[in-house]
């Protein structure tokens, strides 16, 4: 390029940069009104931080226009900015706007503030003009759901579809109640409708794909927040709900980019800083994890995730004290959550408390849905409390390569009170489920059943309550029956728990393909569930599909690690059926480390010492003491006796 077009370009690039600054110069300052204008086609195009910034340059330019404040307010409630929301209508207040013409708004701002008093004395003001009774209303509704109160809520929000039936976030916001109160169908044709009425919505995609997370899994969700942020890429809540399903879904990088990007909008946003907290401690990172977290900010603490997460930190970090405190507290909180009482039995066992992690657990190890970990923990901390007669028994039922439904945790209420809140709201599912429970676990099956199907015949949008009939006729016997009643709860969320009572109701009619199809659909759209991963591993060892085992228990063994004896052992199985023995003889030994009292695991590894031949002595001792442990089983028998002859036989050639 010659130097004289190179002059050429630089003097126009400067012409045209002196060009536009002397039309700056001479256009002036933009006014409050067109800062308006330029608020307005943001908020349009649903870009509302843009629109911030413009309403903030209109009230300087126009500080005593009470509009602005308003809408201010408005934008920022949008935002879920409850602070500048309170201090944009104090702004308005001060300029003459009157409190009972802007009470939806101020019963919005302390409703997002946790003041939920204050909320409700401004939303239950008797001068709310009509053009803003059905928004207050729908805000009531939300306080009443915060306050526990939801037959509350339910009316205010049918007093405003009577005034709105056609508002979009109306019927989004009642999505939300049919969802607290476990009616799945139900929220999901409200949000659809919502959707319908304004496919602009993002909250109703935001809720629609927690539905879908909720109904069918991470994956199925995924479409739906992208969608939503095609519409608003720059959406908070959109984005946290994202980031929250690639993490789930396995998609790391994915997640980790989605956090950075919240961080760049917001960066004291705590599900951000949490999602790297989560991204370092599956990494193994569990120091660096323990030090994003607390960036969240205290109010986090309190979060269940985020005190489960600090919990498993100081675990792996061998805090174990520290540990148990954060877990005793999570308890208190949420009592049912099997995992985290868990969890804590096996903190408390680790700290040195073995009675306690026993008191901890018994509720579950003794139930028959117990899982084999918690009966291995139980048996080691029988072990560790000096009772070794009683670990034995655990460790039986503990040994069976297996994943059981788990059936939920009883209500902490007695019988009669749990019958006189069910007759008090007789078709309230969340009331009269415990009640149900309570029967059953009594043995009173036949009245069980019948309040079981009354309360599915009167819900049938509620997945729980057909979960509840299969669970009893899976105890009267009646399995094809309990199948039908966890096929229409699978129709309305196909949820981990009825995925297991499926696959274990058609395994049990011998319907092995269905069962098959059933876990596979599950994990289409749960790739890092751990259960249904086991669940496969071991369907694939009892066909002798030895790689499709060993490819999905693998994937548990690298998420959990080395510490879970009775997984070991069946991937040595798996290894072993593929002829791989130096992996399956590692694996055998790590696994009979963990657990030397396990029958199964004894087994096991005697087994694969006497197939390799090289160690008949460990193998024929081995295979003893299984059978001192076993002394019914035949099949220990026999391999005791080819192992017995293997070891002459090497002692003759020696």
């Amino acid at each position: 390029m010659s130097r004289r077009l190179i002059f050429s370009l630089l003097a126009a690039a400067a012409l045209a940069a002196v060009g536009g600054l002397l039309w700056m110069q001479a256009s002036g300052p933009q006014s409050g009104a067109g800062y308006r204008s330029e608020a307005q086609a943001y908020m349009q195009q649903g870009d509302l931080r843009s629109a911030r910034v413009a309403l903030m340059n209109a009230a300087k330019a126009d500080p005593r226009n009470v509009d602005i404040f308003l809408t201010q307010a408005k934008v920022s409630l949008d935002l879920f900015d409850s602070a500048a929301a309170l201090v944009a209508l104090n702004r308005a207040q001060a300029l003459g706007a009157s409190k009972a013409a802007t009470a939806h708004f101020w019963g919005h701002a302390y409703w997002l503030d946790g003041d939920l008093d204050s909320a409700q004395a401004a939303l239950q003001r008797d001068d709310i003009p009509d053009r803003n009774k059905a928004y207050a209303l729908r805000i009531a509704a939300r306080v009443a759901m915060d306050k526990g109160d939801l037959a509350q809520a339910q009316s205010y929000f049918d007093a405003a579809l009577q005034m709105a039936p056609r508002d979009s976030q109306l019927w989004t916001d009642l999505a939300r109640l049919r969802f607290v109160q476990a009616d799945q169908k139900g929220a999901i044709d409200a949000v659809d409708y919502a959707f319908k009425l304004d496919p602009q919505n993002v909250r109703a995609l935001e809720f629609r794909g927690r539905l879908m997370r909720s109904q069918f899994g991470v994956v199925a969700s995924l479409p739906w927040f992208e969608r939503g942020l095609q519409l608003n890429s720059v959406d908070i809540p959109l984005l946290e709900e994202y980031g929250l399903s690639l993490g789930d879904a396995g998609r790391y990088r994915d997640m980790l980019a989605v956090a950075r990007k919240i961080i760049s909008l917001d960066r004291t946003n705590a599900k951000a800083y949490y999602m790297q907290a989560v991204l370092a401690a599956r990494a193994g990172e569990y120091e660096l994890a323990s030090r994003i977290l607390p960036k969240a900010g205290s109010n986090f603490e309190q979060v269940p995730a985020a005190m489960l997460l600090n919990a498993i930190c100081a675990y792996e970090l061998g805090n174990y004290n520290k540990a148990v405190d954060h877990l005793q507290e999570l308890l208190g909180m949420q009592p049912r959550n099997r995992r985290v009482r868990i969890l804590l039995a096996q903190a408390l066992y680790r700290a040195g408390d073995p009675l306690g992690a026993l008191d901890t657990i018994k509720e579950i190890a003794s139930r028959p849905d117990a899982d084999s970990y918690s009966l291995i923990l139980t048996a080691r901390a029988f072990g560790a409390s000096d009772q070794p007669f009683r670990a034995s028994a655990p460790l039986d039922d503990g040994a069976l390569a297996t994943v059981r439904p788990a059936l939920p945790l009883p209500e902490p209420i007695s019988l009669e009170a749990a019958a006189f809140e069910a007759q008090r709201e007789p078709n309230n599912a969340r009331i009269v489920l415990p009640y149900i429970r309570l029967l059953a676990a009594q043995g009173n099956n036949d009245a069980a059943w019948t309040e079981a199907v009354r309360l599915q015949n009167a819900n049938p949008g509620v997945a729980d309550a057909h979960v509840i009939v299969g669970d009893i006729e899976m105890a009267r016997g009646n399995t094809q029956s309990a199948v039908n009643a966890y096929q229409q709860a699978r129709q309305i969320t196909f949820t981990e728990p009825v995925m297991l009572r499926l696959v274990d109701a058609l395994g049990k009619l011998d319907r092995q393909k269905e069962a098959s199809e059933t876990l596979s659909a599950y994990l289409q759209y749960n790739p890092t569930n751990l259960t249904a991963l086991r669940l496969a591993g071991y369907r694939h060892l009892d066909v002798g599909n030895w790689n499709g085992a060993i490819l999905m228990l693998e994937r548990v063994r690298k998420r959990l690690g080395n510490n879970d004896a009775i997984l070991l052992a069946n991937l040595a199985r798996a290894y072993a059926g593929a002829n791989q023995m130096g992996k399956a003889l590692g694996y055998a030994r790590t696994a009979y480390d963990l657990a030397p009292a396990n029958a199964m695991v004894t087994q096991i590894y005697g087994q694969l010492e006497l197939k390799s031949g090289k160690r008949p002595k460990a193998a024929m001792e081995l295979l003893q003491k299984a059978q001192a442990m076993m002394p019914e089983n035949q099949e220990v028998a026999a391999q005791l006796r080819r192992a017995v002859a293997a070891y002459r036989k090497s002692a003759k050639r020696q």
